[in-house]
């Protein structure tokens, strides 16, 4: 396979080389997808696991701390709605150019985005900085806790400068399909989060015991070495067929940001809709009281892992979809949703067990509080109802996006995000009073709505012609 990949064109990535000679059979087709996937399932697994550490790390302070971590995490991704334009829309854009043999088309792609991406990172870091207390005041922090969560959205707002450039690089690798260089800067500064944070937490060596604002330097420190590494990555790397130059990195190319922003409005949207109702549905949630709220961060932490495999099979059909459109093979892209679905099936069901099985002990790594655990073990349980559909939905929005095509998985947020969890959420948590386990079987329903609207824009096949 080396040999194969020293005779391709220098344009090409390595995970196109592995596909473009000839059509691929199905074997083959899985074995590009795991290949493309197991970098950035380890890259999430470990952002998840870091979650988790955190959370089981501050849990012992005492739930006003969760519920303080818990409650910034919406407000800072509201940002992050500006850079998901420029991210997918780079990624699209990169995708379809390698696979065009274009790569001077590839790099302008990659400069643009990190010029826009530096440039919103910026100004959502200042204006969440300043205005982030009152956002987190706003949906409903109590006294016991706004103090803390207002001084950890402080920090966060500081490192979302540093993790807009990071997410923007790796959104760019994913389109060039070198999701092994991704892997690499994530691994890096998660670890930087884990051993900074268990120092200031609690006090190691020389390092005083900082509680909470141990854990917001940590993950600021964490999220500056991500940032270098990224960057020297992007910039040093060898044969990286979208290495900007330095000299055209800050000359914005008008035509080329039309195109990055026609394709991610769309997505940009999406998580506009997403941040409201997810927020919302928050409130409805921060309403039932402190215990549950916490169970509910926990739990949502347990989630994201689940929802991380999903992502990981979506950030290689990304590349292998835009790719196989930019060389005019629609048919071999649609296999290749086909096979990253069977995958998703397979992912969870193996998921799935643990949720089932062995859902008071994994609440009992986090706490030991009673009343939170209950209500852990409720959600838990319900989210093994809903795994399989999350992960399908997100695999296929991936696929469709690496094809260019961000309308539809703004129609499936809408359907699910608006009108089954912040609508129906109402009814269920608010007017029904059914606790937590109303907002999880919102949840449910949530992520039925998305698939179904997702899986039949996959079908109608409307995505094959998308223009980029």
């Amino acid at each position: 396979m080396e040999g194969l990949h020293e005779s391709l064109t220098e344009g090409l990535t390595e995970s196109l080389t592995e596909i473009l000679p000839d059509i691929p059979d199905k074997k083959q087709m899985r074995r590009d997808i795991l290949s493309l996937s197991w970098p950035s399932a380890i890259e999430l697994t470990l952002a998840s696991l870091i979650g988790i550490i955190t959370m089981a790390m501050v849990s012992p302070l005492g739930k006003e701390v969760v519920s303080a971590v818990g409650i910034t995490t919406q407000p800072i991704m509201i940002p992050q709605v500006v850079l998901q334009a420029f991210t997918v829309g780079g990624t699209a854009l990169v995708a379809r150019s390698l696979g065009q043999e274009n790569r001077n088309a590839a790099v302008l792609a990659s400069e643009q985005t990190m010029l826009l991406s530096v440039l919103s990172g910026v100004l959502a870091g200042v204006l969440m900085y300043l205005y982030g207390g009152q956002i987190i005041l706003w949906m409903g922090a109590t006294e016991d806790y706004f103090y803390l969560a207002d001084m950890y959205m402080r920090y966060c707002s500081i490192g979302s400068i540093f993790q807009f450039v990071s997410q923007a690089v790796s959104s760019l690798l994913r389109g060039a399909g070198r999701t092994r260089l991704s892997m690499q800067f994530s691994v890096a500064a998660n670890i930087v989060n884990i051993i900074v944070g268990y120092a200031l937490i609690y006090g190691l060596g020389p390092f005083p015991e900082m509680g909470l604002l141990g854990a917001a330097i940590a993950q600021l420190v964490g999220k500056l070495v991500g940032c270098i590494y990224a960057l020297w990555i992007l910039f040093f790397s060898r044969d990286l067929p979208i290495k900007p130059r330095f000299r055209h990195l800050f000359l914005p190319a008008k035509d080329v940001i039309v195109r990055i922003c026609r394709v991610g409005v769309s997505s940009a949207l999406e998580q506009l809709v997403m941040r409201v109702g997810v927020i919302m549905f928050t409130v409805y949630v921060i309403n039932l009281g402190t215990a549950e709220y916490a169970a509910h961060n926990i739990a949502g932490t347990i989630h994201i892992f689940v929802a991380n495999f999903g992502m990981a099979i979506s950030a290689a059909l990304v590349s292998l979809v835009g790719q196989n459109l930019g060389m005019n093979r629609p048919e071999v892209a649609e296999k290749y949703f086909t096979e990253s679905i069977k995958i998703s099936f397979a992912c969870s069901l193996i998921l799935i067990v643990p949720l089932l099985a062995f859902p008071e002990a994994l609440a009992h790594i986090f706490t030991t509080e009673q009343d939170v655990v209950v209500n852990i073990v409720t959600a838990l349980r319900i989210l093994s109802t809903f795994a399989f559909f999350q992960i399908l939905q997100i695999t296929i929005s991936g696929g469709l996006r690496g094809g260019g095509d961000t309308t539809w998985p703004l129609f499936s947020t809408i359907a699910g995000v608006l009108f089954m969890r912040m609508i129906i959420g109402y009814f269920f948590v608010v007017q029904f009073r059914w606790g937590l386990a109303g907002a999880w079987w919102c949840w449910f329903l949530d992520q039925v709505a998305r698939t179904a609207v997702i899986y039949y824009r996959f079908r109608g096949g409307k995505w094959k012609t998308t223009k980029v």
